[in-house]
């Protein structure tokens, strides 16, 4: 082997071993919900019922307001009527072509007035479902902003919901310790309201993409939350746990 390939194999071995002695600092980071969102609604109406009170938790599908009328209401129930009797109709004649007793027109405009009825049923749901306001996941009403009555503008905030059951944790690293973190891996939360034990989180995502003007990346960790004992928004302290880094042979 030639000097000058020892050399650089020394080198190489030296810069290993200088990547696992490495370890990341404790950086800050921020605590989010896993889910906060405005519920609202695109067309301007009037708030008729309002199901939703602050601080009660709610599951998935669960109504928190209507914003449709009386007379909207009335209108899906005329279409499921007409649907059932266009049904009806359709298969009595379904029946008497099969004896031959009745003209393919009859049967073709049969066929046609049942479909019509089904998108008139759907046209009518439609309206009733754009203006209900529904849970999309499992959560916690944070806000109710519009009371019974009240006209609501098209994408007004009407109610603000939270999911911190579990929550995460944004933190920026110089590009450098990127190659030292990976999904998985564990990380210490230290905060005032987490209490003197740390909390433990595991990453997430490591954002591929550095900033250009500050070298940093996002990475996020995940921290279960169930009891909701934690409250989201709040600095914290992150330190990665050191047997976690990954190494470069």
């Amino acid at each position: 082997m030639s000097p000058h390939r020892a050399l650089s194999l020394l080198l190489l071995v030296l810069a290993a071993g200088s990547l696992r002695a490495e370890s990341i600092p404790e950086v800050d980071g921020i605590m989010l919900p896993r889910h906060r969102v405005n519920l609202s609604i695109a067309v301007e109406a009037r708030l008729r019922e309002v199901f939703a009170q602050e601080g009660r938790k709610v599951k998935r599908g669960d109504v928190l307001g209507i914003l449709y009328t009386e007379s909207e209401e009335l209108d899906t129930s005329r279409a499921a009527a007409q649907l059932k009797k266009a049904d009806f109709l359709f298969k009595s004649k379904t029946r008497l072509k099969e004896t031959k007793s009745l003209a393919e027109v009859e049967m073709l405009a049969a066929e046609v007035d049942l479909e019509l009825a089904r998108i008139e049923v759907e046209r009518s749901q439609a309206i009733l479902r754009d203006k209900t306001l529904a849970a999309p996941w499992d959560g916690i009403v944070l806000r109710v902003l519009k009371s019974a009555g009240e006209t609501v503008n098209r994408g007004e905030k009407v109610i603000e919901l939270i999911d911190y059951s579990t929550i995460y944790v944004d933190v920026y690293l110089d590009a450098k310790f990127l190659t030292a973190v990976k999904p998985g891996q564990r990380a210490k939360i230290l905060c005032d309201a987490i209490g003197r034990e740390p909390a433990i989180a595991t990453v997430a995502m490591v954002d591929p993409v550095i900033e250009p003007g500050s070298g940093l990346s996002r990475v996020r960790l995940e921290m279960p939350n169930p009891e909701l004992r934690i409250p989201t928004g709040l600095p914290v302290r992150v330190q990665f746990e050191a047997e976690k880094l990954a190494t470069r042979e």
